[in-house]
């Protein structure tokens, strides 16, 4: 055969005709004829070919013929059998070239391949559906209303537009949803402005120091043992965090610092602070950023701590020398929620051999306590009189620990046996609600930083509205019938202040509440609030950094670009008035730029261009002490500042137990004394029987002058001297209520 001509054009009429005159198909019908398009591409279909076309010619030619059957007939149905496979071989290698044997072994490849082709040519690859929507148009909109009245999502309130409006196919639905969360991973990884691609890698805080040339030399505790290794760590955390600016190694450090034109500066940022974790953990984030951070703290100790000084100056001081450099906390450094504070932690803290920096946080209180963290001492509460308090322990376990506690303790009611009521207890209700006001904070804070285009799509949430509210307002409403547990509750939100309910934001409450019902207690770094700043310090100084103690700062420096003003249009023509004539564009005067801040002394620190001054100082000493009244003035007060007011002097009292917990019997838990939530006393109207709540945190009495309060009538009288009616009232219980706070 393959020395026969194909003659593809022969007359297939005349050779039916001449095979039918010689009885070659007699008793066989006559073959299918294959479609134009048909294309047998795999083994399966040549099977089909096989048993529908090729086995009845097949047949034919192995049963015996009789004489008249002519050997050149047989022969030409033969030759025409093996064209068409060729053909068949061919067209499979067109279409599948160098893939042809891959198909050949996996048939399944070529079926999955023609399914698709005849889904699309019925239209089911198509993104939008075909046929009737799943709802009428008139329920979908219905549907999407109440969805966006209920406060659903903006994204998922378009994806549900999508599918009942658009008519988007469920799989094209999956895509986008896939798409747009790639899309939005990528957003959150995406590297901000300058930062580097990777993170410098740092060591841990107690095995690095500075040589003489202000190299960083790696040292440890290999030739060491344990206890020389503890020792060596004790003795490191009795020093101070940061350098003093006045010592000599920090006037040397500052007059690298000091930059009186922005392009003399050599750092990136400024994070001013008064002593804390909070400002060294922005300054270490901004490191890990790859930017160059000097770090002013107003105070002595750039962790807030306290240090006894047993030097013996000659002051009488009868302190111990073990005491000498043992660090006091000033403030609360209790941390709650500890598994998502460590979360928070890793990137700065990060070393080339911990996670955390070589930072361990121990639990307050011990299993046999249940791990108690705080007492809290109300006065009236759990008592019949005003001057005595039942102590509240609070234990790890969440809000129902507390609300087990509030039952046992004030005769709250019980929570619901399953766990999962509310049941009786009122104080489980309220605790909930804050906990549920305190998951949008987050939301809120993250606001702060997008634009008000993006914020319009997003719900603020509950943390926004009670921000601008005060704490006494959602007690009285939500816990109307206990007064024991109104102040308790009161009590917990006012832990770290010295302001009652009625002054104190609903936000700085839910924050507080939240932190003492966290199920996991609270805990304590191991070796202090310094420790941890040593480990965030050290961040800073290795990515070429500086913290510097005792700075005293005059005010913030600001750069303005010239204002911009659109002059007038040209002369307006003879037809139009005078005062259309005059009218000019209104200016525009864009908001300054803080590019440093001077120095008590004058000296002035600057920072490069693109760079950002960080306050950590409070809103008060930020935007009504170191900014300066002019740009005050121009610009605009700060929304929110004329709200606040600046709080009394507190003196604290630190008092060192010379002895272990074990050899004094003592808890670790705080302990807090709370006059600003003392308990209302609630009034009762005989006739009607309607109950007039009192004030949380002013005492029995509060609109009028006590007994006891002699030797105040001074103050009462000088006010009421200058005010009369109502007003003179108002003040007086301010006046009263300002002096017995500040007594106690």
């Amino acid at each position: 055969l393959d020395d026969v001509d194909i003659d593809e054009d022969e007359n297939e009429e005349e050779a039916a005709k001449a095979r039918k005159e010689q009885g070659l198909y007699a008793d066989l019908p006559p073959p299918p004829t294959a479609a134009a398009s048909l294309l047998y591409t795999s083994p399966a279909q040549l099977s089909d070919l096989t048993d529908a076309v090729l086995a009845p010619h097949l047949e034919h030619f192995t049963q015996s013929t009789s004489s008249s059957t002519s050997t050149a007939g047989a022969g030409a149905a033969e030759w025409k059998i093996h064209a068409n496979a060729a053909k068949f071989s061919r067209l499979l290698d067109e279409r599948y070239g160098p893939l042809r044997p891959l198909v050949d072994r996996y048939p399944q490849i070529e079926r999955g391949i023609r399914n698709l082709q005849r889904k699309y040519a019925r239209g089911e690859l198509s993104p939008l559906r075909g046929g009737d929507p799943p709802l009428p148009q008139s329920t979908a909109i219905i549907v999407l209303f109440m969805m966006q009245r209920n406060g659903v999502r903006w994204e998922v309130l378009g994806l549900a537009a999508t599918f009942l409006l658009v008519g988007l196919q469920p799989w094209a639905l999956v895509v986008l949803v896939s798409g747009g969360h790639r899309w939005m991973m990528q957003r959150k990884f995406r590297r901000v402005g300058g930062m580097a691609r990777t993170i410098v890698p740092t060591e841990p805080y107690y095995s690095v120091k500075k040589d003489g040339d202000d190299e960083i030399v790696v040292v440890g505790g290999k030739d060491l043992t344990d206890d020389e290794e503890r020792t060596r760590r004790c003795e490191l955390l009795r020093a101070p965090v940061g350098v003093p600016l006045d010592s000599p190694r920090g006037r040397t450090v500052a007059a690298d610092v000091v930059a009186s034109r922005q392009d003399e500066a050599k750092y990136d940022a400024l994070v001013l602070g008064t002593g804390g974790v909070d400002g060294l953990y922005a300054a270490a984030l901004l490191a890990r950023a790859g930017k160059k951070v000097a770090v002013l703290c107003t105070s002595e100790d750039a962790a807030g701590c306290v240090a006894a000084d047993a030097a013996g100056d000659g002051s009488g001081s009868t302190i111990g020398p073990q005491w000498d450099g043992v660090p006091f906390d000033v403030a609360s450094n209790d941390l709650s929620a500890i598994s998502r504070q460590q979360t928070l932690l890793a990137p700065a803290l990060a070393t080339t051999t911990d996670a955390q920096g070589g930072i361990r946080f121990a639990r307050v209180g011990s299993g046999a306590d249940g791990y108690a963290h705080t007492v809290l001492s109300i006065p009236g509460v759990g008592a019949d009189n005003h001057s005595d308090a039942a102590p509240f322990v609070l234990h790890a376990g969440g809000v129902a620990s507390v609300a087990e506690e509030a039952a046992t303790v004030l005769g709250d009611g019980y929570p619901s046996s399953d766990g999962v009521g509310a049941g009786d207890s009122t104080s489980l209700q309220y605790l909930n609600f804050c906990n549920v006001v305190n998951d949008t904070a987050a939301r809120y804070y993250l606001s702060k930083l997008l634009p008000d285009e993006v914020n319009k799509m997003r719900n603020a949430g509950a943390y926004q509205s009670a921000g601008i509210r005060y704490a006494a307002g959602y007690l009285d409403k939500l816990v109307p019938l206990h007064g024991h547990v109104r102040s308790l509750l009161a009590g917990m939100g006012c832990r770290d202040e010295n302001l009652r309910p009625a002054q104190l934001s609903m936000a700085a409450h839910v924050s507080n509440v939240s932190a003492l019902c966290s199920p996991e207690g609270m805990c304590y770094p191991v070796g202090g609030p310094r420790a941890l700043s040593k480990a965030l310090e050290s961040v800073v100084v290795q990515n070429g950094g500086v913290v510097l103690t005792g700075v005293s700062m005059k005010e913030f420096i600001f750069e303005e670009e010239e204002e911009e003003a659109t002059k007038g249009s040209a002369e307006k023509s003879s037809a139009k008035t005078t005062g259309d004539d005059d009218k000019k564009k209104k200016k525009k005067v864009p908001a300054p730029q803080c590019i440093g801040v001077t120095l008590g002394d004058g000296r002035e620190i600057h920072v490069r261009e693109e760079g950002a001054v960080v306050s950590m100082l409070g809103f008060i000493p930020t935007f009504a002490h170191l900014l300066n009244p002019d740009v005050r003035t121009k610009h605009g007060v700060p929304r929110g500042l004329p709200a606040l007011s600046e709080r009394r002097p507190l003196l604290k009292i630190l008092i060192g137990l010379n002895g272990t917990a074990d050899d004094l019997s003592i808890t670790g838990a705080d302990w807090y004394r709370l006059p600003n939530a003392s308990r209302a006393f609630d009034e009762s109207d005989p006739t009607t029987g309607e109950v007039k709540l009192g004030e949380i945190g002013m005492g029995p009495g509060s609109g009028e002058a006590d007994a006891d309060d002699a030797g105040e009538g001074d103050v009462v009288s000088a006010v009421e001297t200058t005010e009369t009616g109502e007003g003179a009232d108002n003040a007086a219980r301010r006046g009263k209520h300002s002096k017995k706070t500040s007594g106690r």
